[in-house]
Formats: C-alpha cells, sequence, structure tokens
C-alpha cells in the first residue's frame, strides 16, 4: 500500500516540522486487535459470568428493615404539671441529642441483652453457614456472664441428652461430653444451661451437629452501632426514621423492636429520674421529723395531764397566733438550709452528678442555682454515654469535665448567695420571735408553758405536712408521667435483598470481562516502542512515503526473480514507479538504500527494487557499500574476492570489481574484502571517480549501506545519491530511532528522502493495508501495497485508491 504522495511543489520544499509528540493510542487498532482475538474476550466474560453467578448464589443475601417513631413535644396540659404547676414535670429535650442518644452504647448493650442475642445457633452447609434464628426447640441461659465469649459443636442425641465437642484447626472432632437438658454445661469457659421448649419437633434436630457461639453483649454492641441508622425525616421535624440490614429480615425487627422498646424505657426513666430522687430524699428528711414529732406530741399531753386548763386568754392567743406565723416562715428556711448541706455533701462526690435533686422540687425557686444544677446533670449523663472512649484523649470529654469543675464552683457561689439571704430573713424571723416571747414573759407560768410546747410542735407540724405535700406532689407527677416516644410505623422488611446485587454485579462481571482484555490490549499498545502502521510512521516523522513491501515469503532474497507475478513483485513495481516520480520522470539515477539498524531489509530491497529497474531493460548495477559486513553477492552465488574496497584501496580496476549476475541487465559490485578504515576509503576521490565511471554505464545505481544510527557511512555515501529511500521494519524499527531519522531530516542532513514501510506481516484494518493483489497468477498474498503508478495499464485499486502499475 501507498502513501499518497505530495504535489511536485511540496516536493521541492517539503515541510521538515516534527510532528507533536506524546503518548500516541491508535484505538482504530485497538478494536481490530479486540476483532481478531474475540475468543479471548468472550473467555473473559465467561470467567467473569461465572464469577457473578457464584457471588449471587453463595453470597449472604442482607436484608433492610427500617421503623419511624415520633417524639412528642414537652407536655400536654392534661398530665400532671397542672397540679401545683410542678415542676418536676417539666422535662426540656435537646433534640440533637436523640440521635446519638438512640445509638449510645449502654442502650444497644440493654437491648441484645434483653433480646438474648449473645447466644447464637449456626449451620454448616457445604458453602454457606446460616443462623438457626428463634428456630431450634431450645433456650440457653448463660450463666457465666464474664466470660470472653465462646463456640463449640452441639448435637442433640435424643430427647434427654445432648454433646458437645469442639473442631481443630484441621476438622478433628476432640473433647466430647455428653450432658443432659437442664445440666450446667461447663465448657470452653462458659457455663450454659439448655432447656428444650418443645419435644414435639425436638427428633427434627436430633443427630445434626450445629455450632453453639456465645458473645457477650459488650463485644456485640460496637457492631450492631455500626449499622444501626437514625435520622430525621426532615429539619424541624419530630419523626425519627431507624434502619438496620441484616441477613435475617425477623431478627432486625426483634432488634428495631427492642430498640424502640428500651428508648421509651429510657424516656421513661430519665423524666422520673428526679421526681424519684425527690421523693427519696423528702422521705429521709420525713423520717428524722416524724421522731422528733412523736416527742413533740408526748410533750403536750403530758402538759395536758399535769395542767388544768381549758383555755387560753385573749392576750396569750394573740400572742401564739403572731409566733406561730412567724414559725411557719421559719420552717421553710430550715428546708432550705437542710437542701444546701444535701447539695455541698453530694458535690463533694467525683462520680452519679446526674442523681441530685433540683432545687425546684424542694420549693427553692432561684433560677440561677436550677440552671447551674440541671446543666449539671446534662453533662454529667452525657460522659456516661461515653462508654469505652479515652477520656484523656477526647477532647469532648474534656472539655464536658472542665464544665463541670466551673459548675461546681457556680453552684457553691450561688448556694453561698443563697443562705446569705436566708441568714438576713432568719435574723429578721428569730428578732420578731424574741419580741414576743418578752410579751409573753408577762403572761402566767402555766400559759407560758402551754405556748413553748405548742410552737415547738406546730413547728415540727408544719414542716412534716410541707413535706408530706411535696411529696405528694412528686408521687402525682411521676405517676402521671408518659414517654414521649409513640412507634410511628413499626419495624419491617423494607425491600428485598441489597446485597449481594445481583443486576449489578452481572453488569460489573460483564464490564470487567471486556474491560479486562481491552485494557491489556491498550496497554500493549501503549508499551509497544515498535512501528506498526503508516500511521505510527506519519505520527513521527514528515519524511515522505514512498510505499510498503510485504513480508518475503521465500528462504532466498531474490523474490522478484523467482516469482515475478507475485503481490512483493507488484509492490516493487508500484515502488520504481514512485521512484521515477520523485526523480521528476528521469529514466536514470543513483539510490542509496538505508536503514536506522541492520535487520531491517536493506539487502532484500536492495537485491529486488534493482531486479524491478532491470526487467524495465535498464542496466542497473548494486554496489554493497557496506564494506564491513559484505553479503549481498551470496544471493547472486557470486565471489567477494574483489569488490569496492579492492577499487578504493587501488588494488583493482574498475572492470575487475563489476560481476554479471545470470540475469540479464543486472550486475553488482560487492563490498570486496574487509578494510581496517572503510569509512576513511568512501571518503577519498576513488569513490567520487569509482561512481562518475559507473554512472556512464548504468542508468540506474542502487547502493546498499550500513545503517546510520550505527555508523556514518550513510551519510558518506548520501552525498553521491539522487535519492534516499529509508527502510521501517513493521514491528521491528523503534519509533526513537524513526525520530533520530525525522530530527536529520529537519535539520537538512538527510536530503531527498523517501520512507518504504518494510516486511508488513500484519495487515488489515488498523494497520493500513488490508488489500490484497488480485492477480489471478495464484500468487495473491493478502497485501495491499500500492502507489502512485506512471502509464497504468491494469487497473487494479489498491486500499488507498490509488491504481499500480503493470
Amino acid at each position: 500500500m501507498v502513501n499518497p504522495i505530495p504535489q511536485r511543489d511540496m516536493l521541492l520544499a517539503p515541510d521538515q516540522s516534527a510532528p507533536q509528540q506524546g503518548v500516541n493510542v491508535d484505538f482504530k487498532r485497538i478494536f481490530f486487535r479486540a476483532l481478531k482475538f474475540w475468543y479471548l474476550i468472550m473467555i473473559s466474560v465467561a470467567i467473569c459470568i461465572t464469577l457473578a453467578f457464584l457471588k449471587n448464589r453463595y453470597a449472604v443475601r442482607i436484608y433492610p428493615v427500617s421503623a419511624s417513631i415520633i417524639i412528642k413535644e414537652t407536655e400536654d396540659a392534661s398530665q400532671g404539671k397542672m397540679i401545683y404547676n410542678n415542676p418536676l414535670v417539666k422535662n426540656y429535650r435537646n433534640y440533637l441529642n436523640e440521635l446519638y442518644l438512640l445509638r449510645s452504647y449502654p442502650l444497644i448493650e440493654r437491648t441484645i441483652d434483653d433480646l438474648d442475642f449473645e447466644t447464637t445457633f449456626y449451620k454448616e452447609g457445604n458453602f454457606l453457614t446460616s443462623e438457626m434464628y428463634r428456630s431450634m426447640p431450645l433456650t440457653t441461659r448463660v450463666i457465666k456472664e464474664k466470660s470472653a465469649g465462646t463456640s463449640f459443636t452441639f448435637k442433640i442425641l435424643n430427647e434427654a441428652e445432648f454433646e458437645v465437642s469442639r473442631r481443630t484447626d484441621d476438622e478433628a472432632i476432640k473433647d466430647i461430653q455428653k450432658f443432659h437438658f437442664g445440666d450446667t454445661v461447663k465448657y470452653g469457659g462458659a457455663q450454659v444451661i439448655f432447656q428444650v421448649t418443645d419435644l414435639a419437633v425436638l427428633n427434627n434436630y436430633k443427630g445434626i451437629e450445629y455450632i453453639f457461639s456465645y458473645t457477650p453483649p459488650a463485644a456485640l454492641a460496637p457492631s450492631y452501632i455500626g449499622k444501626v441508622g437514625a435520622s430525621w425525616a426532615e429539619e424541624g421535624a419530630g419523626v425519627m426514621n431507624l434502619g438496620t440490614n441484616g441477613p435475617i429480615p425477623q431478627k432486625e425487627i426483634d432488634f428495631l423492636n427492642g430498640l424502640i422498646t428500651q428508648y421509651q424505657q429510657y424516656d421513661l426513666e430519665k423524666k422520673n429520674l428526679a421526681a424519684t430522687l425527690t421523693i427519696d430524699f423528702i422521705s429521709s428528711q420525713l423520717k428524722d421529723i416524724k421522731d422528733s414529732l412523736r416527742h413533740a406530741e408526748i410533750a403536750v399531753e403530758r402538759f395536758k395531764d399535769k395542767n388544768v386548763l381549758t383555755d387560753l386568754s385573749s392576750e396569750a392567743t394573740r400572742l401564739y397566733q403572731r409566733v406561730e406565723a412567724l414559725e411557719v416562715q421559719k420552717t421553710d428556711l430550715l428546708v432550705r438550709e437542710s437542701y444546701f448541706n444535701y447539695l455541698n455533701q453530694y458535690m463533694s462526690k467525683e462520680s452519679n452528678l446526674d442523681l441530685v435533686v433540683l432545687p425546684s422540687s424542694v420549693g427553692i425557686p432561684d433560677g440561677v442555682l436550677t440552671g447551674f444544677v440541671t446543666e449539671m446533670i446534662n453533662i454529667q449523663s452525657s460522659l456516661r454515654r461515653n462508654v469505652g472512649q479515652e477520656k484523656d484523649s477526647n477532647p469532648l470529654v474534656v472539655a464536658a469535665q472542665k464544665r463541670l469543675r466551673e459548675l461546681k464552683e457556680g453552684i457553691r457561689e450561688a448556694v453561698r448567695s443563697q443562705r446569705d439571704l436566708d441568714g438576713i430573713r432568719m435574723k429578721f424571723l428569730n428578732d420578731g420571735i424574741r419580741q414576743i416571747e418578752k410579751q409573753m414573759a408577762t403572761l402566767p407560768s402555766s400559759e407560758r408553758q402551754y405556748i413553748q410546747i405548742e410552737r415547738d410542735y406546730a413547728l415540727l407540724e408544719n414542716l412534716y405536712v410541707f413535706l408530706l405535700q411535696k411529696r405528694a406532689e412528686a408521687a402525682i407527677s411521676k405517676a402521671s408521667t408518659s414517654t414521649d416516644i409513640l412507634i410511628l410505623n413499626p419495624p419491617m422488611q423494607s425491600g428485598g435483598a441489597i446485597t449481594p446485587r445481583t443486576q449489578q454485579n452481572y453488569m460489573l462481571a460483564l464490564f470487567i470481562g471486556f474491560a479486562f482484555p481491552l485494557g491489556i490490549f491498550v496497554l500493549v499498545e501503549m508499551f509497544n516502542t515498535r512501528v506498526q502502521s503508516k500511521e505510527d510512521i506519519e505520527r513521527v516523522t514528515t519524511i515522505p512515503f514512498i510505499g510498503g513491501i510485504g513480508h518475503k515469503r521465500l528462504d532466498s532474497n531474490l523474490e522478484v526473480m523467482s516469482k515475478p507475478k507475485s503481490a512483493i513483485a507488484e509492490s516493487f513495481r508500484a515502488l520504481r514507479s514512485n521512484l521515477n516520480y520523485f526523480m521528476g520522470g528521469r529514466t536514470d539515477g543513483v539510490f542509496l538504500i538505508t536503514s536506522s539498524i541492520s535487520g531491517e531489509g536493506k539487502t532484500f530491497t536492495t537485491i529486488n527494487l534493482a531486479s524491478v529497474l532491470a526487467f524495465s531493460g535498464k542496466k542497473t548495477l548494486i554496489i554493497g557499500g557496506d564494506m564491513r559486513k559484505p553479503k549481498i553477492f551470496g544471493d547472486f552465488e557470486l565471489e567477494n574476492k574483489i569488490g569496492l574496497s579492492s577499487y578504493l584501496a587501488g588494488i583493482a580496476s574498475f572492470e575487475q570489481t563489476v560481476q554479471h549476475t545470470k540475469f540479464d541487465n543486472l550486475d553488482i559490485v560487492s563490498g570486496g574484502p574487509v578494510p581496517p578504515n572503510p569509512s576513511e576509503l568512501l571518503l577519498t576521490p576513488a569513490f567520487r571517480e569509482f561512481i562518475e565511471k559507473a554512472k556512464k554505464i548504468y542508468p540506474y545505481i542502487i547502493i546498499d549501506s550500513p545503517p546510520m544510527a550505527l555508523v556514518t557511512d550513510a551519510f558518506t555515501l548520501a552525498d553521491f545519491v539522487d535519492h534516499t529511500l529509508f527502510l521501517v521494519r513493521q514491528n521491528y524499527t523503534p519509533k526513537s530511532l524513526l525520530k533520530t531519522a525525522q530530527d536529520f531530516y529537519a535539520s537538512g542532513k538527510l536530503r531527498n528522502i523517501s520512507l518504504i514501510f518494510n516486511d508488513i506481516y500484519r495487515s488489515g484494518p488498523g494497520y493500513g493495508y488490508g488489500y490484497g493483489y488480485g492477480y489471478g497468477y495464484g500468487y495473491n498474498y493478502g497485501y495491499g501495497y500500492g502507489s502512485y503508478g506512471v502509464g497504468q495499464s491494469r487497473k487494479s485499486k489498491n486500499g488507498y485508491g490509488y491504481y499500480t502499475e503493470n
């Protein structure tokens, strides 16, 4: 196949600028290579589809389960907060914390423990091990809960017995022990009791080996925390969506139900905590006051038994009522002082700060103090949820602890301020009581004693009634409290299996099946440093392209002489026509055949080009310009005793160096004996004289030269020729050396040069040569070689739309 020849004016001033270089990938060639090796792609696709089928068939299927809950606003007026406007039921909820609270370690661990997820039976199959969730007719109870976890083989023998064993790494069964149902099994570091729940179906499980596994809830909790999802339905809404997934949908449904139940229970416990603590605190105070009140009652009874006093005078009654009013106010201050002492003692502890009684619970309306105590409770509750976290390294925990210290100091300061105010009030009340006592000193002795006893009794009674009232309020608020967590959508399976994704796996397998071999083809193309096609040549160099020559099928280089009607012979005839065009129609000329490295077919091209020139009736001379490795004479069965080196050395005449071949119009001058200085011989005037003598006799002279990348002889010979033919061999010539030739061409070191694409054995789409010559002579090799022709007498069209010469 021949590249279209540029116009004549372009030949006179060719564009010698080098094309842009870079990573060149011929996708067309990759595409047709893929078509050629389609069976490799099909094998790759088949392997990938098979792997996808096995994955879809034997992979554990994971199913999604979802639920939604609603968290109500706090709190409607129908509940206990309407009674006395009790602050115990005023619960502030930070909705930003609920997502973290629901996935907290203690809540998840309590859920797992409540559902008995720590004990599991598994059944081994040929490829899969499946969990027997709630299907075994047995119940288990682990006694030794501090065990780090264990597993062993479990087999039911009959209605009363079973055996346990363990397997070694080589699948050998050992340490077999028999037990009765109901016995305490001490095996593998755990103590477990197995009980039969359904004797009717027990026989269906006899003789089958199962794997019993116990994992502590603390070890299971992290895995469930990782897979439980919680998110608000939308911004500003009180609806929370929950989700999880697992191989057994019913187990995941049970888990979400249990988690919601534990969440509701936690909500109730949190709301009732203040009331419970208040009840406990007031009860402890009542216990002490009750004894004192009992003594006061006894004192009143004794006084009345010893003194006959039917009624107090009006003055005594007036003074008693005044002092009683002051004593009632004093009662409130005594309760406050008792709470302040309790609060200071409680803060001296380093833990359980979230169990303190709120000031509002005992009637202390100070908003600052209540705010400090409430914040301290919330921070302590948050720290309790940070289980398993390193407190020294977690910046949030460190900041919370710092805030706790600040709050403690703030609470102590608030208590001091309240005590100062209470001291002023207490002094005022005591001063008032002393004034009344002075007036009471004028009363009779019996009346004074009676009033004093009644004062003590009334003080304790008022204090006792006050605390009873507060305890009743706390009990009412606790009894009327309900959870704010309501189930909106119960847990249920929310679709089919999410893994394995069957269609996606097949599509991915199909993609990989195609992409893997194609990727290999692309890598082969990217890392192939050899010239593959005419397009590769055009990407690297701007040297004119004159034609292509196919892969020879004979051992001899005399391809044209042996099979003059072959496709290769026609390609050399096309090359002859193109040379005439390059020479401007001249019927003579001196041509140099060269290449980058050895092995690119210089000798083969020289012999066959000279053969077609000799066929045209013109005398043709082949000169073996490679005096280092002379070999062209061997194809013609001639000798190398006298040659070009002999003439240049002055030991032989021109006529003595010329040898006649057995073919008409074709003579050769071999390289001759190898001289010690071939390059220097070519620089002597004798070589120019030799060429001039040859031109007088031979219209066509073809010089076979050494590779220009190895020696400089080709550059010397190029000064004596009319045109240079540079050979590029398919899948042999490195692209880097072709770039070197481009540099020589661009710099002007090589002029009047054209490229021949030689030894084309890969033809077809992607290589630029896909059409053969069908001349009907029995030598159609399938190569698409063509050229511009001169005087075409045969209408044989090549792959580029140009006709070849007969």
